[in-house]
């Protein structure tokens, strides 16, 4: 990214967001984006074929296996997955860097892994957030209630559920989800303390020199 994120009074972040399967986290991420202002939902790429009500540009990026190719090779995207078996994903760097140089922050829906790939990019603009529930009985409840998987996916997602769980010590923040307000808030709070951080606001000298100049 270049210096044209100083051209507003602070720098943008990158919010990456990661849970187990039934850990709350698009609801999370629904009552920031409600409560907050200057945040915004990053918009992947993908190869597949657009589902029933989805809208190119809102829920994803539909594109061609040719374009998704063209983007990696040319350095294009901060992260993807890239799988010969399944559709391909991955968060396009031009999109993500428009809205941090406008001064806003963006949430992004990844998993450990594409923490620690975005980590290796764009270094101190991320921010890693993990989601635990309160237990995996909780979880597996959740799971359930929700009735849209058969027992069988509901297994193969608690067996990955506790690897999820582990990954958490690596993360920046960790925040409960055993209330999705309570969760909400404290998540809005680290994006809210890191908009102040001294390395986020821009022209720092130049602001203290007016403010003392201006006796």
């Amino acid at each position: 990214m270049t210096d044209s994120i100083c051209r507003n009074k602070r720098k943008g972040t990158m919010f990456i967001f990661s849970a187990p399967s039934g850990g709350g986290k698009s609801s999370v991420i629904k009552e920031i984006l409600k409560k907050l202002e200057d945040i915004q939902l990053s918009v992947s790429v993908t190869t597949r074929q657009p589902r029933e009500g989805e809208v190119d540009g809102k829920d994803y990026y539909f594109i061609s296996e040719e374009e998704f190719a063209k983007l990696i090779k040319n350095n294009d995207l901060y992260e993807y997955v890239n799988s010969d078996f399944g559709p391909k994903y991955g968060t396009p760097k031009s999109l993500v860097d428009k809205l941090l140089n406008q001064g806003k922050d963006v949430i992004l829906d990844l998993d450990y892994w594409g923490v620690q790939n975005l980590r290796k990019l764009a270094g101190e603009r991320v921010k890693a957030i993990a989601l635990l529930p309160p237990s995996m009985r909780v979880l597996k409840e959740r799971l359930v209630n929700r009735g849209t998987d058969a027992d069988e996916v509901v297994e193969r997602r608690m067996s990955m559920a506790e690897k999820r769980i582990r990954e958490s010590q690596f993360y920046d923040y960790v925040v409960m989800n055993d209330d999705l307000d309570k969760a909400a808030d404290e998540a809005i709070s680290i994006i809210k303390a890191t908009r102040v951080e001294r390395k986020n606001i821009c022209e720092l000298e130049e602001l203290i020199n007016q403010i003392v100049e201006n006796k």
